[in-house]
């Protein structure tokens, strides 16, 4: 008893718990919009929407250029008090992401006619695919907002912004045009719409948390010294999302949209571990920041509390998601059966991803991002170079296996530099303390 009563007053525990009911509310909303999508749609018109909203986020992912990083990382380690400095250091990065974000889809409408012939097979409207570039505005605006939250440690509210309002909002426009959802090209404005308009009520989410203080702070960097600081965490982010989603694209590359439909889904289910991981990380990562720069002594116990937590909970969730497959792809139709056996290597994979989590962490708080680099590099490469060599010849399965092996590269790189860098220094006994 007085184990589970320890447990249950361990605020690690509480805020994970908070961060995992926000999380599951935004994969409830995330899954009642895939469904409707493959209900209402045929599968190349499914897989055009699932396309889209990988090109979105990749997109806006790399014009961020790690300023969502920085600014937790930032804005977590200052002291509670100093409001001005998180409110000016959020305002700068919006102005510096704005910017940017403008360059990006620029480019994106440069790019529109080539990457409509070689990844949608022409079954997109050239205009509409145009029209989609504001999007990368708009969700950078509604991520650098959430991660702002994390930041100062609303790690539940980040994550319902995060997840929960691009459902809520894609949800409410589908209900209100359903029969213009259902035909033509509806189903690519309503997407551009909801996201539009996820950016512009991310800042009404924010807003109360800014009320007090001023927007200037001369220890807040400006734009060129806010952008130079940002580069080194760009990759992290960037190499994450081709961990991710490289094989999507490359299925949409090499084998057209229903196969996109198929592995998406798949892809999207297997992402449910990654969904209950980003509540542990928007719940561990900004926790272990402040013990690292200011508590070291607590550091050793934190983190090894934390890495048996996240392993506890994956393992949790792989095996029920495993046991649940048949049942779950039947929700969005029989035809997606066929994703099962790509389903179970991706589960696999994404506890595998899993484990390297709080290990990551460490190497951000020391400032050794360059060791985290290579090793997410490595493990791109591998991906990429697999799904070269196995999606012409097993299909999405070959995708999945892709994925598995790049995952399994990367959590042995991380661990064994964590370990030969020493990021984590054993405390003396007399000053181990719990957290």
């Amino acid at each position: 008893m007085q184990i589970i009563n320890k447990l249950l007053h361990n605020p690690l525990i509480i805020q994970s718990a908070l961060s995992m009911v926000a999380r599951f509310t935004g994969v409830a909303l995330n899954f009642a919009v895939a469904i409707l999508i493959t209900r209402q749609l045929s599968l190349g018109n499914a897989g055009i929407v699932f396309l889209l909203m990988i090109f979105v986020s990749g997109v806006a992912l790399v014009s961020r250029v790690g300023l969502d990083q920085l600014i937790v990382k930032e804005v977590a380690s200052a002291p509670e008090d100093n409001l001005n400095f998180k409110k000016a250091y959020l305002k700068n990065t919006h102005q510096l992401v704005l910017l940017i974000s403008i360059l990006f889809a620029a480019i994106w409408l440069v790019m529109s006619p080539y990457v409509r012939e070689a990844f949608f097979h022409d079954e997109i409207e050239l205009s509409q695919l145009m029209w989609a570039a504001l999007c990368v505005v708009f969700f950078n605006f509604m991520f650098v907002n959430s991660f702002f939250l994390k930041a100062i440690r609303h790690s539940s509210l980040s994550i319902l912004t995060q997840n929960a309002l691009p459902g809520i909002l894609f949800l409410v426009l589908i209900g209100i045009t359903w029969n213009y959802f259902s035909t033509g090209g509806g189903h690519v404005i309503v997407y551009i719409t909801s996201l539009v308009l996820t950016g512009i009520f991310s800042f009404l989410v924010v807003r109360p948390f800014t009320k007090h203080g001023a927007w200037t702070d001369p220890s807040a960097p400006k734009l060129k010294k806010l952008f130079i600081k940002s580069l080194p965490l760009a990759p992290i982010s960037f190499f994450s999302f081709m961990m991710i989603f490289a094989d999507a694209l490359m299925v949409g590359y090499f084998l057209g949209n229903e196969k996109v439909a198929l592995y998406n889904v798949a892809a999207k289910v297997s992402y449910i571990s990654l969904f209950f991981l980003g509540a542990l990380d928007a719940t561990i990562y900004p926790r272990l920041l402040a013990i690292y720069n200011h508590q070291p002594e607590q550091l050793w116990n934190f983190f090894w509390q934390a890495t048996a937590l996240v392993v506890a909970v994956l393992l949790t969730v792989t095996g029920i998601m495993y046991a649940l497959s048949d049942l779950i792809l039947l929700v969005f139709k029989p035809e997606y059966l066929a994703a099962k056996q790509a389903l179970a290597l991706l589960l696999l994979a994404q506890l595998l991803r899993a484990a390297s989590l709080t290990f990551s962490f460490m190497f951000i708080a020391s400032e050794k991002v360059r060791f985290l680099n290579v090793a997410l590099t490595v493990a791109m490469i591998v991906n990429l170079l697999a799904n070269i060599i196995l999606i012409p010849r097993y299909g999405i399965e070959g995708a999945a296996i892709a994925t598995l092996l790049a995952n399994g590269v990367l959590v042995a790189i991380v661990i064994s530099l964590f370990f030969q860098q020493k990021l984590l220094p054993r405390p003396q006994i007399s000053e181990a303390t719990n957290v």
